[in-house]
């Protein structure tokens, strides 16, 4: 049974396998510590005791960053993905934040088809911002209601 919760620092492990797993230039475990701040929040969706998927968000003003969206290998392609991107909206809706914007691989159509899915909205494009391989970022943006 899938459960999804706003991460803990127990979460932060997990988290960090799936970074690796996924990932060219994965976070640290350390680093995602910053999810833990009242600046930052970090959704999880758990299928019993396993890590599905996550999602990292930084906080700025009014304004979200996701930083990261990542589904572990052996959960793709069930959802998982789009309920922590559901809640993501939900918990920005809950702090009275106006808007979400991202960053994605040119080249990942199923992860924009997701986003535009949710109302996402390409608005720009960050020229080499990926490394490993290198690649340009498409900048999306949804504004909240």
């Amino acid at each position: 049974m899938k459960n999804i919760v706003l991460a803990q620092k127990e979460h932060l492990s997990l988290v960090a396998e799936i970074e690796k797993e996924v990932f060219s230039e994965p976070w640290s475990e350390k680093s995602l510590e910053l999810c833990l701040t009242e600046q930052a929040f970090c959704v999880c969706c758990f299928d019993d005791d396993t890590l599905a998927a996550y999602c990292t968000v930084i906080t700025v003003l009014d304004e979200a960053q996701i930083i990261n969206v990542a589904t572990s290998l052996s959960y793709r392609g069930q959802g998982c993905a789009k309920a922590v991107l559901q809640s993501v909206i939900n918990e920005c809706l809950i702090r009275g934040l106006n808007v979400i914007s991202l960053e994605v691989r040119e080249s990942n159509l199923p992860a924009i088809s997701l986003y535009q899915s949710f109302g996402f909205t390409i608005e720009g494009k960050r020229k080499d911002f990926y490394k490993n391989p290198r690649e340009n970022a498409l900048v999306m943006i949804k504004k909240l209601d």
